[in-house]
């Protein structure tokens, strides 16, 4: 909740204090890692992003390609990317299945 108020940083110090692998839900630990993400991406840390989006997937890939806002963050780092990450972000957002115009 706290990243839909635009609060990335409590939203990722609340998320420090979470252990994912207690969680007994796969879609719900995706989740988590989605907003940790989008937290990240509101810091402008694009790079941090784009690295726990990879978690988020490899985690529930269904999850993120069908949430719409790990779309949106996919999108965003697609089209955004650093220089060093954009074969990255390109991998990430095809297979979320965001690329496009």
């Amino acid at each position: 909740m706290a990243t839909d108020l635009r609060k990335s940083g409590q939203a990722l110090s609340r998320a420090d204090n979470i252990d994912p692998d207690v969680m007994p839900s796969v879609e719900r630990r995706s989740r988590l890692w989605v907003e940790v993400a989008r937290g990240h991406l509101q810091r402008g840390d694009r790079t941090a992003a784009l690295h726990v989006m990879g978690v988020a997937c490899k985690i529930s890939h269904e999850t993120v390609a069908y949430t719409p806002s790990a779309r949106e963050v996919a999108a965003d780092l697609w089209r955004k990317a650093p220089r060093a990450f954009r074969d990255e972000a390109a991998r990430l957002a095809e297979k979320v299945g965001v690329t496009g115009p």
